[in-house]
């Protein structure tokens, strides 16, 4: 009698473990079975919230859900990231992350509230542009070599405007100083627009901006683009390496991530989706539109990248010596 009791719960057991992993399986596999929240970690109207804006929408066709875009801006984006670690590792929560949000910050402040190294799980790239030196058209540097060498003619005299502390416009601009072996004075802006505005109001004498900035702005012009090649959206632009400053690469980017501990099989569903959605000719066409060109990845290789960039930015914030606001 005892035998057959044991028997009889050890076969419940086994059925119980059997039926939540076939929940857990059928679960997964119809993801999205409801409407995904997509945190945007920046005021509606810029560039990111442009662009994810597109993702969404490309999500919603494929996956046949509302992917719903939700704006949450402050402290360089970091508030948004916050907020979303502190979500289900569910997929209904997902993160537009940038390299303020996922390497620039965290660096910088120990006190941000997550790590994105343990807390965010990469999805897929979703973009990719590298800086580009941008000053007036009517200004008086028509070459990087006239910058520069006005540059060292005086030093701290001339400035580069960004987005804020720890911003990539900033950095872009001290790893320009410190490859170039000048000294450009920082000024820092509370968003990239008010920077663009005083550069073209001769305010500013560069900014760091991007091949999209070049060419949605009348009125600038680019010196040259961090970048291995030419960039064709701008072939008349140089490379750095071109116009004279070796081994400046550095690019703005984008990425999709998820709350860690996502579910697998959902980040493939996500990762095939965005595949797929960047290959649809209306998606790709409002990308190019907007001179950025759209990629996609694996989780892995966002990863190895984050990697990279986590160990060059922390050499420029240690040679500018700067600090978190």
């Amino acid at each position: 009698m005892r035998r057959s009791f044991i028997s009889q719960a050890l076969c419940f057991v086994l059925m119980a473990g059997g039926l939540a992993a076939t929940v857990r399986a059928q679960s997964d596999a119809a993801y999205p079975s409801k409407s995904v929240r997509l945190v945007i970690p920046f005021p509606p109207g810029g560039s990111t919230d442009i662009l994810g804006r597109i993702i969404a929408e490309s999500l919603s066709k494929d996956l046949g859900q509302s992917f719903l875009v939700v704006n949450v801006g402050g402290a360089g984006g970091t508030i948004g990231a916050a907020q979303v670690v502190r979500s289900p590792a569910d997929g209904y929560t997902l993160f537009m992350g940038t390299p303020s949000t996922i390497v620039n910050q965290p660096l910088m402040n120990s006190k941000l509230g997550y790590d994105p190294m343990k807390e965010l799980q990469p999805v897929s790239f979703l973009w990719s542009q590298p800086a580009v030196l941008l000053v007036n058209r009517e200004g008086p540097y028509k070459t990087l070599k006239e910058l520069i060498a006005e540059a060292k003619r005086s030093p701290g005299k001339l400035n580069f405007g960004s987005n804020g502390v720890g911003g990539f416009n900033h950095l872009a601009g001290e790893l320009f100083n410190t490859l170039a072996g000048v000294k450009i004075t920082h000024v820092p802006y509370k968003g990239a627009a008010p920077a663009m505005n005083d550069l073209l109001g001769k305010n500013l004498d560069v900014v760091f901006g991007t091949v999209a900035g070049l060419t949605s702005a009348k009125g600038l012009t680019g010196l040259a683009v961090a970048s291995a090649t030419r960039s064709p959206f701008v072939p008349s632009v140089p490379t750095f390496a071109e116009a004279g400053v070796a081994n400046y690469i550095y690019s703005s980017w984008g990425g999709l991530f998820s709350p860690s501990g996502t579910p697998s099989r959902t980040i493939d569903r996500l990762v095939s989706a965005l595949d797929r959605g960047m290959k649809v000719p209306s998606v790709k066409d409002r990308f190019l539109a907007a001179g950025i060109e759209p990629i996609s990845s694996t989780p892995a290789e966002l990863q190895k990248h984050i990697a990279n960039e986590y160990g060059q930015v922390k050499q420029i914030i240690a040679t500018a010596g700067i600090k978190g606001e």
